[in-house]
């Protein structure tokens, strides 16, 4: 299965996460990443979208609301609002996508 075809399955607001090989290729929304209706295809979509997937996986991201100014890890995206909050918790849910790393391709 390629990474255009696993995408195929989900929502254009759904958050996504392309890992080749140790590297995080792309991070963000899906509607960002594959082409929608008349927007312009993005560059990592025509790198990584035939890209055969390794492991496809939803993984939540738990973080303090206030991690920056308590010295926390970032979140994979800190310039995003949270999608659910719990007191001082946020979570998001990324669709990770693991794509096999090519042979004389530098990421």
């Amino acid at each position: 299965m390629t990474v255009k075809e696993i995408i195929g399955t989900l929502e254009s607001s759904d958050r996504l996460r392309i890992i080749e090989g140790k590297a995080e290729v792309y991070v963000g929304y899906l509607a960002a990443f594959k082409p929608f209706a008349d927007h312009e295809i993005s560059e990592e979509y025509r790198k990584y979208s035939e890209h055969e997937v390794k492991k496809f996986r939803a993984v939540p991201e738990i973080t303090h609301r206030r991690w920056k100014e308590l010295g926390l890890m970032k979140p994979l995206e800190p310039d995003q609002t949270a999608q659910y909050k719990f007191s001082d918790l946020q979570m998001s849910l990324y669709y990770t996508i693991y794509i096999q790393e090519r042979k004389g391709q530098k990421v």
